[in-house]
């Protein structure tokens, strides 16, 4: 396509955003909170998108939209264990919020790229390389690029990942180029929901369906209808 480097700034930036600071963020806030409470509150994200959609591109915002995306929010706290006993420091609690905020961020930049460029693949190929340009930087910066070892055990886990993630990050390009990002960041916070699901399946030993999960996945699919269908 005809390039506009504006349209790249923004793409640019929407990686910066989701790849680099809202990830980064993520796992520190799985290993500073653990993965119920740090999974809860990154899953909040479809509320900050929403607020800064309407607030920063005008968008409208229907009550069946919030009210879904709050019903998507509360299924992914309960499936996450939220009210459970934990023992982590309140400022702690910053971090996956800070994480929420800087995804929801990106979603604004991802849609005004896209509305300037309508190009899903080339956006998401811009962000991405944006991550794999900051990354090896950072590590050299801070002295941790050693750090690394990948063994021949987990190099097909890391290329599977590798390619589910360049998957999920187009598709999720060609969402928001057909979509309002209300409704597209709210259909994608149920996320959590399939990570879960999976880890019970793949990983047996440590996840496990409970009742938690159940009733939180009911509200999701609830949430998710009342978003798609009104």
């Amino acid at each position: 396509p005809e390039i506009n480097w504006v349209a790249l700034a923004y793409f640019a930036a929407s990686g910066i955003m989701a790849s680099t600071l809202g990830r980064t963020l993520n796992y520190l806030s799985i290993n500073k909170l653990g993965v119920a409470v740090s999974t809860s509150l990154v899953g909040a994200n479809p509320l900050f998108s929403t607020l800064f959609a309407f607030l920063f591109l005008n968008e409208s915002v229907a009550l069946t939209t919030v009210l879904g995306s709050i019903m998507v929010v509360v299924g992914i706290a309960v499936i996450s264990g939220i009210g459970e006993t934990v023992h982590f420091k309140k400022t702690d609690l910053l971090i996956p919020l800070m994480a929420a905020c800087f995804y929801a961020a990106s979603s604004i930049f991802r849609k005004v790229g896209l509305n300037i460029l309508p190009e899903a693949v080339l956006g998401a190929v811009v962000g991405a390389m944006m991550s794999l340009i900051i990354y090896p930087i950072y590590l050299t910066a801070t002295q941790k690029l050693g750090d690394f070892r990948i063994s021949r055990s987990s190099l097909p886990y890391l290329v599977g990942g590798g390619i589910v993630v360049s998957l999920t990050w187009i598709s999720m390009f060609y969402a928001f180029n057909l979509g309002s990002v209300s409704v597209v960041s709210s259909l994608m916070g149920t996320s959590p929901l399939f990570s879960l699901m999976l880890s019970a399946v793949l990983l047996k030993d440590t996840e496990k369906l409970t009742k938690n999960v159940i009733i939180g996945s009911i509200v999701i699919v609830a949430g998710i209808i009342i978003i798609s269908m009104f």
